[in-house]
């Protein structure tokens, strides 16, 4: 095997799938919470299949993660409100 492991850490990890829906769009997310990615939760679309470690802070720059998730534009103030309650600013929470 040529592959070297450096490390491995494993965890229970917390998930949470959301199914939201703005005037004219529907949004299919999965959030993974982690204790790893420096405090940042992993936010997957269903719809594109990417995904983007966000948090908190992250939301205000909603060119790292808008086009990437498939947020239309009209309805990324919206997300903003939702991923400022939903992701951590912090050290690692179970619940937002």
């Amino acid at each position: 095997m040529k592959l070297e492991i450096l490390s491995e850490q494993k965890e229970r990890q917390l998930l949470h799938y959301f199914c939201l829906i703005s005037n004219n769009h529907r949004y299919d997310l999965a959030i993974g919470y982690s204790e790893h990615f420096f405090g940042k939760a992993m936010v997957t679309s269903i719809q594109t299949g990417k995904m983007v470690l966000l948090c908190q802070d992250d939301t205000f720059s909603e060119h790292h993660w808008a086009e990437k998730l498939g947020i239309q534009e009209e309805d990324i103030p919206e997300f903003q409100e939702f991923f400022g309650l939903v992701l951590q600013s912090g050290p690692f929470q179970e619940q937002y």
